[in-house]
């Protein structure tokens, strides 16, 4: 049988990676510190769980304990907002998870893959799809962090031979679905659909994001552990403003959604990424973006 860790697997999105590798019959551990966004309903003896801080020390040796074949290391506070407004905080646990985690994998001589879970906010802003080997210029202390841990790939692939062929990194755009954070963009559509709540237009509506279904997410991590080593930029190219999103809710249901100006601070207003490698690993969406908005609309 074979054993995986997932950090941050009782997170919104890794909640359905953890689902997806017990169902596949793997022996799962979970190493997640139940903090805001965790799902602990998924709770059900399926799989191992430690509540731990991964940007504590002790996690190297807890996972040297388990000597999974295969790591992914999700685990992160992902809140922009809250990065602005606690950058120390966010710095300090992002950067020392990625280390322990980093650390943990290159004791492992039997491991087979690691993966690490970062984001397309790395690139900063972009006027056109940013590419894998494109520079990374992170404009919050979010994205810095995660950034952190993309040189650390690279470092930790130079510097040590038998981490060779054994890391990949995947960089997410936005992922929607039933889990997600009720502060996000897609929960705030469907509570003023369902409630009639005005929700916030940042910088006029104009931020423009690439949006995956989160039911999409699963079968790309698979195939990375199978096929993958480098960096793969996750999106299907499905782009909108906010504005967008709004209008195409609003069509789809016939419901209007009231909003109200608000202004965020150090936002970047568009991020965009070219798929070209992982399309060419094998990848295609199980949901287009049209399938996975109606589908989390209930229509």
């Amino acid at each position: 049988m074979l054993k995986i860790v997932i950090t941050g697997g009782l997170g919104f999105i890794f909640s359905y990676v953890t689902e997806f590798y017990v169902q596949k019959g793997w022996n799962v551990t979970v190493i997640d510190n139940l903090s805001k966004g965790s799902h602990p309903e998924i709770l059900n003896g399926s799989f191992v769980h430690h509540n731990v801080d991964v940007a504590t020390k002790s996690v190297v040796q807890l996972v040297r304990e388990i000597e999974p074949d295969f790591i992914i290391h999700a685990a992160a506070i992902s809140d922009v907002d809250y990065g602005i407004q606690d950058s120390y905080e966010v710095l300090r646990n992002n950067f020392f998870g990625n280390l322990h985690l980093f650390e943990a994998a290159r004791q492992l001589p039997n491991l087979k893959k690691f993966i690490y879970i970062s984001t397309d906010e790395v690139y900063g802003t972009s006027k056109t799809p940013s590419e894998e080997n494109d520079g990374m210029f992170p404009t919050n202390p979010y994205s810095a962090s995660k950034a952190s841990g993309s040189l650390m790939v690279t470092a930790y692939t130079n510097t040590f031979p038998a981490m060779q062929g054994k890391i990949a990194e995947i960089r997410f755009c936005n992922i929607f679905g039933p889990r997600q954070d009720t502060r996000k963009i897609f929960p705030l559509i469907k509570r003023g659909l369902k409630e009639g709540v005005a929700l916030p237009l940042h910088n006029q509506g104009k931020g423009y994001r690439e949006y995956l279904y989160i039911k999409n997410v699963p079968e790309v991590v698979d195939l990375v552990f199978r096929k993958g080593e480098g960096i793969y930029n996750l999106t299907a190219g499905e782009g909108y403003t906010v504005n967008d999103l709004i209008k195409k809710a609003e069509i789809i249901t016939g419901k209007k959604i009231p909003t109200y100006p608000s202004e965020r601070v150090g936002m970047d207003i568009k991020y965009q990424t070219n798929n070209t490698k992982l399309i060419e690993l094998g990848w295609q969406p199980n949901f287009s973006f049209e399938q996975g908005f109606r589908e989390y609309l209930g229509i």
